[in-house]
């Protein structure tokens, strides 16, 4: 996490919970304009039930017909945002994340693509997407600790700050993941 505040990133066991649902997202690595490298992410439209307002990385629960996560992560990239699959090299993944919230076991897939796509946002869940330039990641400025509440939580966590955007959660997690990853590559 971006204050380094430690998550569990395994469900207890005994204790009823059942085995999470298998879940992947995508972090796509493309340069902008001006080229530097950006991800998408996307805002819930905030008139959805689950979720409403966040701001997340394209992704969601492994269906039927997907081969893997990644191949998971690449459709509901192209559902979410239009990216198309055929566009982006997969270079690996991240390790899972457990979501206590919704009990999925999140698999961050990592893909490139060459050059900047043109992305569309999918009406009925995404309000708009936002391209989170790579460099916010390292910039102790836009990294922050910030409180959320729901209905019947408050919680402290990391996110991380760029305009009029806060990312947090399983997707500041995912994203500080990467930071990691790369800061030690």
């Amino acid at each position: 996490m971006p204050d380094g505040t430690v998550r569990r990133r395994d469900p207890p066991t005994g204790r009823g919970v059942g085995e999470p649902r298998r879940a992947a997202t995508l972090l796509a690595l493309y340069p902008d304009d001006a080229g530097e490298l950006v991800i998408p992410l996307t805002v819930r439209r905030h008139d959805l039930r689950a979720h409403a307002g966040e701001v997340s990385l394209p992704g969601g629960a492994l269906d039927d017909e997907d081969a893997d996560h990644a191949g998971a992560a690449l459709r509901e990239a192209w559902e979410e945002i239009g990216l198309d699959p055929g566009l982006v090299r997969v270079a690996g993944t991240l390790d899972d994340v457990w979501i206590p919230v919704s009990n999925y076991r999140l698999r961050p897939v990592v893909g490139t693509v060459d050059r900047r796509p043109t992305l569309v946002p999918h009406d009925a869940e995404v309000a708009s997407i936002v391209e989170l330039p790579l460099a916010v990641l390292f910039d102790p400025e836009r990294i922050t600790s910030e409180e959320f509440r729901g209905a019947s939580w408050i919680v402290r966590t990391g996110a991380y700050r760029h305009g009029d955007i806060v990312v947090w959660g399983a997707t500041a997690l995912t994203l500080g993941m990467l930071a990691h990853v790369l800061r030690e590559a």
